[in-house]
């Protein structure tokens, strides 16, 4: 996730806040920039590209940089929100992009992990990356063989270092899961998203191998059910269609990695689904969703 990924999530969350805190929707951009040192230039090219992607509705005024929030921006926040709090993503992401900085780093005297927490364009949806959760991914790196270090009283990380293992891994392409567990199996492979306890969908991602002889992928099927589960909450939906929804699409991932997934049943669910997201058109995550089921269909032939 670069700077500029930063920068409009933080900038997004500003405008929430000053509106929340104040009578007015309208807001002077520059205000955010000075405060945090963004050249004018830069500013004008993130507000541009987030009224492009509907983020943000900017206001022609001959002075300053008047902007509103839109609605999808508000949805963008609430799915932003929601991803942060998911404890597997934000694990994985820490173990690949620690690979990731020392590889970029290989070659000057990093003398702590400390100083990658403070890169500003490392970053998970805008949210820093704690020592702790540094730590951890450091600590399992280490475990397989990726990295080394000494670490100091109190837990600090010092001199880290990438090692052979650790280069081929982030050279190879591959992120450090699969670098480290290789499917040996046969059929195709698919990431999945697994029903919780309250047979909810959740963003709880595993490798999975199916041995598929029907003639047909449902990885996009699975892809949409995973999604649905992920972000079902912001849609804006009412209880009754979320419950629906979700229902639906607990239903199509159960269908969809079975033995033999059967083409009518997959398309009939995921029609069910694109009916239930009429209502939630109106977000970002309503309107990816919505794309997902189309092209899920589409591929159906």
């Amino acid at each position: 996730m670069s700077l500029v990924d930063r920068q409009s999530i933080t900038l997004l969350e500003w405008l929430e806040e000053l509106v929340h805190d104040s009578d007015s929707e309208v807001v002077d951009a520059e205000m955010w920039a000075m405060r945090n040192g963004v050249p004018e230039a830069e500013l004008r090219s993130l507000v541009h590209s987030l009224v492009d992607g509907g983020y943000l509705k900017d206001l022609v005024i001959d002075q300053g940089c008047w902007v509103s929030l839109a609605p999808a921006g508000v949805a963008e926040l609430q799915a932003i929100r929601a991803k942060r709090t998911n404890r597997l993503e934000r694990n994985t992401y820490a173990r690949n992009v620690v690979l990731q900085w020392l590889y970029d780093h290989e070659e000057e005297r990093v003398r702590s992990l400390a100083e990658m927490i403070k890169d500003p364009q490392v970053h998970f949806y805008g949210d820093a990356l704690t020592s702790d959760e540094t730590g951890r991914a450091f600590s399992y790196l280490r475990e397989q063989s990726m990295v080394r270090a000494r670490r100091a009283f109190g837990g600090d990380v010092l001199t880290p270092r990438i090692t052979a293992r650790g280069i081929a891994c982030v050279e190879s392409g591959k992120t450090v899961a699969d670098f480290t567990n290789p499917q040996h199996s046969g059929g195709n492979v698919y990431n999945t998203y697994l029903p919780n306890a309250q047979g909810v969908i959740v963003g709880e991602q595993q490798n999975f191998t199916q041995n598929n002889n029907a003639g047909i992928d449902p990885s996009a099927f699975i892809r949409l059910a995973g999604y649905l589960g992920q972000v079902s909450a912001t849609l804006g939906l009412e209880d009754s269609e979320r419950i629906e929804l979700e229902r639906a699409a607990q239903e199509l991932h159960a269908a969809a990695t079975s033995a033999s997934p059967e083409p009518g049943r997959l398309q009939a669910l995921t029609s069910r689904i694109v009916d239930g997201l009429t209502n939630a058109a109106g977000t970002i995550a309503g309107q990816i969703a919505l794309q997902m089921g189309q092209d899920a269909l589409g591929s159906l032939g």
